[in-house]
C-alpha cells in the first residue's frame, strides 16, 4: 500500500531571552504593524503551522499557549491548551497573560480583533504559498529575536528544494498528479495553492490545473482528467482493515477503476499535517512527492501505512473548505 512517510525537520535546541532587546515594528501578513517593544518570553500560538515555526526556531519554553490541533513536535502536547483552532477561550488567553500572540487567518477576524482590543500584540500569518511559509518563519524570527535561527532555516529549506530541482533539470516526463482532500464532493487542490507548487515542483503536473484554488470537481471531470497519480490526505478516517478512508474510496469505487492511478496502484496517503500546513516541514512533503513522482531519481516511496497525527484538524479544515468559510487571501 504506497504512501509517505517523510525525513523529521530538525528541531534547534530551546534557547530563552536573553534579556538584550532592541524594539521591532513587524508588518504582518495583512498589512497590520505591531511594534515589540520587549523580549517576548510568553508565547501563545492560535494554529498549528505557526507552532511548529515557533519550535523550529527554538522557542520552545517561551511558548506558554497553543491549540488542541498543535501536535508536532511532540513537546507541543505539553503545552497548555487555549481551545481550538476557530473556538479560542478567550479566557484562558487572558490567564496565561501573553505578551505576544502568532494568529492565523482562519482564526477569524472578530477574534483577533478581540485580543488586540484587549491589549495584547497579535501578529497574523497567511502562509498561502511556499515564499510565503519562508517569509512567515523570517517574520516570526524578527518578532521574537531569532532572525539568525530563522535564516538559516529558511536557507536550509530553500536549499533542499534547490536540491530537488537539481535532480530533475533534465526531466521530460511531468505525470498528472491531483491532490484531494475530500471525496463527497470531489475537493481538490488547484491552482495558486501550495500543494500546486509543491506537485510541480516535485516534477509533476498538477492535473487540476484549470481549477481555481482549492475546489470542487464533478466525478466526470476526474474521469476525464485521467490522473497518473492520486495523492490523499491522511487523518479523514479510516476504512474496513485499517485501510485510510479516501485511499480506500479510490481503490473500490467501481467508477473509477478506469482511472489510470488507480490500476497502476499509484495511489497514495500523505500525512496531512505536511500537506496542509504551511510550517517548515512542507519541504518534508516536496521530498515525498518527488520519491512518489520520480521514483526512478529519488528511490520509491515505502510501502507501508500513515496517518496523520491530528484527524481531527484535517476534518475541521476540510469540512470549512467545503461549505466555503476556508479562504486564503493572497499576499
Amino acid at each position: 500500500m504506497p504512501t509517505a512517510s517523510p525525513e523529521t525537520t530538525p528541531t534547534p535546541t530551546s534557547t530563552k531571552p536573553t534579556g538584550k532587546w532592541n524594539p521591532v515594528t513587524i508588518t504582518d501578513d495583512y498589512g497590520y504593524t505591531v511594534t515589540i517593544t520587549e523580549e517576548p518570553s510568553r508565547i501563545i500560538s492560535l494554529a498549528p503551522a505557526n507552532t511548529e515555526i515557533l519550535f523550529a526556531l527554538g522557542l520552545n519554553d517561551s511558548i506558554i499557549g497553543v491549540t488542541e490541533y498543535c501536535n508536532y513536535p511532540e513537546e507541543a502536547a505539553t503545552k497548555p491548551i487555549i481551545g481550538g483552532y476557530t473556538t479560542v477561550n478567550v479566557e484562558r488567553v487572558i490567564t496565561q497573560d501573553p505578551d505576544l500572540i502568532f494568529a492565523y487567518y482562519g482564526n477569524g477576524e472578530d477574534l483577533i480583533n478581540h485580543l488586540r482590543n484587549l491589549g495584547y500584540p497579535v501578529i497574523t500569518l497567511n502562509s498561502d504559498s511556499i515564499d510565503g511559509t519562508l517569509h512567515d518563519i523570517e517574520i516570526v524570527g524578527q518578532a521574537t529575536g531569532k532572525t539568525t535561527e530563522a535564516q538559516e532555516l529558511v536557507d536550509n529549506m530553500q536549499g533542499r528544494i534547490e536540491d530537488v530541482k537539481e535532480k530533475l533539470k533534465n526531466v521530460t516526463t511531468a505525470p498528472r498528479t491531483i491532490h484531494c482532500m475530500w471525496t463527497d464532493p470531489l475537493w481538490v487542490s488547484g491552482n495558486n495553492t501550495f500543494q500546486d507548487e509543491m506537485i510541480k515542483i516535485a516534477g509533476g503536473t498538477n492535473a487540476f490545473n484549470d481549477v481555481e484554488g482549492w475546489g470542487v470537481v464533478t466525478l466526470e471531470k476526474l474521469l476525464t482528467t485521467d490522473p497518473e497519480i492520486i495523492i490523499v490526505d491522511s487523518g479523514m478516517g479510516m476504512g474496513e482493515g485499517g485501510t485510510d478512508i479516501l485511499k480506500n474510496y479510490f481503490e473500490e469505487e467501481a467508477r473509477l477503476q478506469t482511472l489510470s492511478a488507480v490500476k497502476n496502484n499509484q495511489v497514495y496517503v500523505i500525512n496531512a499535517d505536511i500537506m496542509d500546513r504551511g510550517g517548515p516541514r512542507i519541504v518534508d512533503c516536496i521530498e515525498t512527492l518527488a520519491k512518489i513522482e520520480h521514483p526512478e531519481l529519488f528511490g520509491a516511496q515505502e510501502d507501508n501505512t500513515s496517518s496523520a497525527s491530528s484527524p481531527g484538524f484535517s476534518i475541521i479544515i476540510t469540512c470549512a473548505a467545503v461549505c466555503g468559510i476556508f479562504f486564503f487571501r493572497k499576499r
